[in-house]
Parts: C-alpha cells; structure tokens; sequence
C-alpha cells in the first residue's frame, strides 16, 4: 500500500546544493520505511541531507521480519538482523553517522548455524506469508527499537529524530504507545517510564493514522491479504473495526488474511487494545508528552486523498486541533503517496527544531551545527529555535552564526529560566554575540523570517566556550578551626603573576565549607602559572609556595592544609593536626600587633556582636578568646611572608 521509511534527522536545516554547510544535527535521524518498500525510498532526501550532515557509507540496518513465516508468528523469531549478506560481506554495521535508514525488505538464508541476510529480497517462508516489508506493525516496532538503541551506542547521542512514511509512521506510534503489564513494551528503557523512549521528535508524511481501507496504488504492487494490510485497515469486510488501530479481539479479523496475530505472540484471540480512538490516540496507550509531533498531510489534485490514505486520516486531531494538544502540528501539501518520500521541502520543514526551551535539542559547545530557517504552520513565516546546552563552569560565551541568505534575523543566548542574557540583530553574512556565564543551563535562541529564505538555505552556528580558570582550594583559619571542623567564611584568593613585581591578575571570593573547601573561578586570568594570594578579614595574607599552574581543560589544585612548606616562607601554624593560616590581624595591615589587639580589646570592653573583624574566631561575640589568638601570634611578631 504505502512505501514508508522512518528517518532519524538530527536537526531542521534546509537545503541548497550550491551553498551546502558543514556542520552536525543534535540528534541522528532514522528513515524508516513502511510498506512494500526499502531504505532507498528516501534516496533522494537523504542524498541532498547529506551535504549538510554527515551520512556514514554504512548508515542503514537491515531486518529480516518474516524469518520463520508459518513455523510462528512470534515476533522475537520472526524479526533477525544478519551481520553477513549471501556473499559473506558484511552488511549490518553502522557507523557514526546524523542520518541512518532501516530496511525491512529482505528475507535470508534460513540457515540458523550461518544466518545470511538477502537483500531486497520479497521472498517468503512458504506460501501464504506476508513478505518482510508487508509484515505486522508489532514486529517494524520491534525492529526499530533494535535501529534506535544502535544509533544511541555508535553516535553516544541522547536522542533520536524519527521520520515514517505511510505505515513507518503507524510503527514509530507503535514504538511510542505500546505497553504490556503496565511498562512500555518495545522502549530503549521501559524502566524510565518519562524519557525511556529516547525520541526527541516524531515526523510522519501520508501515515494512515486513522487508517485506510484503500486495496490499491496506480504503479504499485500490494499483498492485500499481509499482515501490514491487516494492521492498517479501519474496518474488516465483516464490518467489525480493524484490531490493530481502533481495538477488537482478534478473533474478529476477516479470515482472508494470512493470519490473525495482531500482537505477534504467537496465540490466536487476544484482545488487542488499539492505537488511535475516534480521530486521536487512544488514551490507554498515550503518546508521550515530551515529544514534539508533525503530521504531513496530503490532499492530491484536491481528491481529499493522497490516492492511499484519505488527507483526514493522515493525522491525529481533536476539531481542529492536533494531538497531542500543544505539542502536535500539521503541515500541508499536494503530494501523492509515492511522491511524498521526495518531497525534501515538506521533510525539512516538519524537522523544524523546537522552538520551546522545554523541548529544546541538546547540543555541545565547540561544535558546529546546521539548521534551517522554515515557514510555519498558518501561514507564518517567523521561525525560532532553541537549543540547550549545559555549563560545568563560568566562563566567556559566544554564539555565533553564519547565515548568506539564509533568513537569519536574531541570535541570543538565554539564562536556564529563558531570559535573554545577550542578544542582537544579526549583520551581514557572520555575526556573534558575547556573554560572561556562571555554569549551568543555558539556550542559544536563532529567530529568522522564513520569506528571507524561499531557497531553503542553510545557515551553521557555533557555541563557543572558554571556561573559567578554577582552583579547588583548602585552607583552613587558625581562629576557625577547632581541630575538627570549620566555621564556614569567606576568602578572597588573588592570582598574582609568578614574576615581580607580582601584578594581580585577577581575583574571586568565595564561602569555605566545614573543612575549608571552596571553588574559585576566575573569569579575567589567562592560562598560565600564578603565586595563591589568601585573604579574609581577619587572617594573615598568605601565599602559596610556589607558582601553580593554571589550565581551562581542569581544575587546579592546592592544599594549604598538609605541609607548612605548602605556604610562602612556611608561614602557617599547626593547630589540630592540620596547618593553618594566622588569625588576629583584625586590621588586615599584613602583621599581628597591639593595633589588632587594640580593636579587639574595644570591641569586646563594648560588647560588640556580630560579623566583625575584631571576632576572630567566628562565634559573633568579642571577647578574651579572640584576644587570645591574635596576642599569641603577636607576640611571635607574626606577619605576612611574600616573594
């Protein structure tokens, strides 16, 4: 009935051969075919993709669906994937690769002991059997759950993008919805009932998701009693509603088909719980919410048919509103069936990214990745897509973007909750914008006007990222630490260049923890060895022994803590088994003298309470304790030691 193939598109881009980009999609596409059809269907969409992605010469996974024909009709013996073909070549490797296709028009060599794969084969185990490609639905989902937890392993990927021509699309629905004892049956991890699924977008062009009782296509050949013909009609001949897409018990399927497993488990009489329900999914067996949804419908020569599947059995809706509400839409054209596997223009507009930061695609800075500027559902032209991307530190952002004809108006980067941190208008043909980030979650937004770009042009953008220098430190204040723990404070740490006279570079503050812990990030100071300035508000300047080196690919670290020789001049104390630096320089002069004990002493003949430098051991009050501490060290004529 329908040549389908499903395709994993990693991003929406759009094509223009004489001005092709280089750069990657954040998720692999899979094409996947649907009935009595190949992976070369797509011949023509993944050939022109393919000068904007990266398309590995062994981008398609081969399966065999009717292994075992009248032996069974269990779908974990009838579906094989052999690694070798009749020749002994393999076949069924993929490598990395944005854009991958499946093929279930094959059969094989029947020899378990050295399974071989014929491709492009339509043979049969025997007589009245349905040929690899007419095969049930439940045995495609099963197939391309293989196909997706592939792609997943060789590219390292999060997700996928999934495209289904005609019946594709009924077993990417099948992949999605179906559960058995309460668990998704055919999820990459039907543990994790949320994002187990691993699809970050569903794209179907003529899919019969309401059905189809058509028997024939002008130019093309069906097996009218196969499996895949069972699964998509809405009604049998008896007039009871088709098992697969509306629910019966499969007792009720018309006997004039090959077989009555609906479900593939090999018994004769369940009662199957259907996909859809009226004009919608049924909501026994919901499609995900966290999938964004594109229904390519097809009205040819205005017959209300695309001469298969009737245009408002194509997609999924409630009134006029595609289902899923919200996170569903329809796009709009005059295709044919056959044609509808070439239409590129309609293809790469129902890849459109996300333009929600809740769906965003996630992607990785210092890569660069192509997308497309493309007209919008009701006649808008307005396109904006977000993606995401994770900092693990501060550091110096830019999102930069070329675009030469490709529609491209703004660009911005946005804060984990949405806002704009920085954008512009973008100019000429490459433009940039800055932005000083603390780590976390952040999106780059591109906005284009789509009447900028009737030639489907592509347009490329970078995040790029220069992370923070960062040390991971540990000291610890005399006056603060009982041997135990610490009060937590604040220290400001100064990089100071490793030659005299010892310019500061830059510096950062930060809150200590309980053991005197604490991440600095220095957004200014440039890749280098630098000397570990110390200073708090009531503690003794301290520096480190020597130089440490600085790089941006880790984090440098210092203990203060371990050896007395970690500081300049060994200038620390030993309090509690660990080395400290000195407390009682209320003045911050660099020495520990009558004048600190002088505010001390005042502070406490006041009684003065509170955050104070004169509180040099950090409980709040002043008093003789704190006098305590800075006399000692006063009277050892303590004071800063520096290069």
């Amino acid at each position: 009935m329908i040549r389908s193939t499903i395709a994993l598109i990693a991003v929406v881009f759009c094509i223009n051969l004489s001005d092709a980009q280089s750069g990657m999609s954040p998720y692999p596409v899979i094409f996947v075919h649907g009935l009595n059809s190949d992976d070369q269907t797509w011949n023509t969409v993944t050939a022109q993709l393919s000068t904007v992605w990266e398309m590995n010469e062994d981008h398609t996974l081969h399966f065999v669906l009717n292994a075992r024909g009248g032996d069974t009709t269990l779908y974990m013996q009838d579906v094989l994937s052999p690694l070798r073909d009749a020749g002994g070549n393999i076949v069924n490797v993929i490598g990395a690769s944005d854009i991958y296709t499946v093929n279930f028009g094959n059969f094989w060599n029947r020899n378990p002991s050295d399974p071989r794969i014929i491709l492009y084969s339509n043979t049969t185990p025997g007589s009245s059997q349905s040929p690899g490609n007419q095969s049930a639905i439940s045995k495609q989902a099963f197939a391309l759950s293989i196909a997706i937890d592939s792609v997943l392993r060789i590219t390292g990927a999060e997700k996928v993008i999934l495209v289904g021509h005609s019946m594709g699309g009924l077993a990417i629905r099948e992949y999605l919805q179906r559960t058995e004892n309460g668990s998704p049956k055919w999820w990459i991890d039907p543990q994790d009932t949320v994002i187990g699924h691993k699809v970050a977008k569903v794209v179907t062009t003529g899919t019969p998701h309401l059905g189809t009782n058509v028997t024939s296509i002008p130019l093309f050949t069906i097996d009218n009693n196969s499996e895949a013909m069972r699964d998509m009609r809405i009604s049998y001949t008896n007039g009871q509603a088709g098992a697969y897409l509306f629910s019966n018990n499969e007792l009720n399927v018309t006997t004039n088909f090959y077989n009555r497993d609906i479900d593939c488990n090999n018994l004769t009489g369940d009662q199957v719980s259907g996909i859809s329900s009226g004009n919608s999914f049924n909501s026994a067996l919901p499609l995900p919410p966290n999938v964004i949804y594109t229904y390519i419908t097809s009205n040819y020569l205005g017959l209300g048919t695309d001469l298969a599947v009737s245009t408002s059995r194509q997609w999924l809706y409630s009134g006029s509103q595609p289902q899923p509400a919200g996170i569903a839409d329809t796009l709009y054209n005059t295709r044919n069936h056959l044609q509808q596997t070439s239409d590129v223009r309609s293809i790469i507009r129902g890849l459109d990214e996300p333009d929600r930061k809740e769906f965003a695609y996630r992607i990785s800075t210092g890569i660069t990745y192509s997308a497309c500027i493309t007209a919008q559902s009701f006649g808008s032209n307005s396109d904006t897509d977000v993606y995401r991307f994770n900092l693990n530190s501060g550091g110096k952002l830019k999102l930069k973007a070329v675009s030469s004809g490709a529609g491209v108006s703004t660009i911005a980067l946005l804060g984990s909750s949405g806002s704009v941190l920085a954008g512009k208008n973008f100019t000429g043909t490459a433009d940039s914008v800055l932005l000083d980030a603390s780590a976390g979650i952040h999106f780059a937004r591109i906005t284009g006007n789509s009447n900028l770009n009737t030639g489907q042009a592509f347009h490329d953008f970078t995040v790029e990222f220069i992370p923070n220098l960062v040390l991971d430190l540990r000291v610890l204040a005399e006056g603060l630490w009982n041997g135990t723990a610490m009060i937590p404070d604040t220290m400001r740490v100064y990089l100071r260049n490793s030659a005299s006279p010892y310019g500061i570079a830059d510096s950062s503050l930060m809150m200590t923890d309980g053991s005197g812990n604490a991440v600095f990030e220095f957004a200014g100071a440039e890749e280098g060895s630098y000397y570990i300035q110390l200073k708090h508000r009531n503690a003794l300047e301290t520096w480190s022994s020597a130089p440490v080196l600085f790089s941006r690919t880790s984090s440098a670290e210092f203990d203060f803590t371990q050896t007395q020789n970690s500081a300049f001049g060994g200038n620390m104390t030993l309090k509690g088994g660990l080395w400290c630096i000195f407390s009682g320089d209320a003045d911050g002069d660099g020495t520990i003298d009558a004048t600190d004990l002088a505010l001390i002493d005042n502070d406490a003949l006041n009684f003065a309470t509170g955050y104070l430098r004169s509180d040099i051991d950090g409980n709040g009050f002043i008093d003789a304790t704190d006098y305590s501490v800075a006399d000692n060290n006063a009277s050892a004529y303590v004071s800063a030691v520096r290069p």
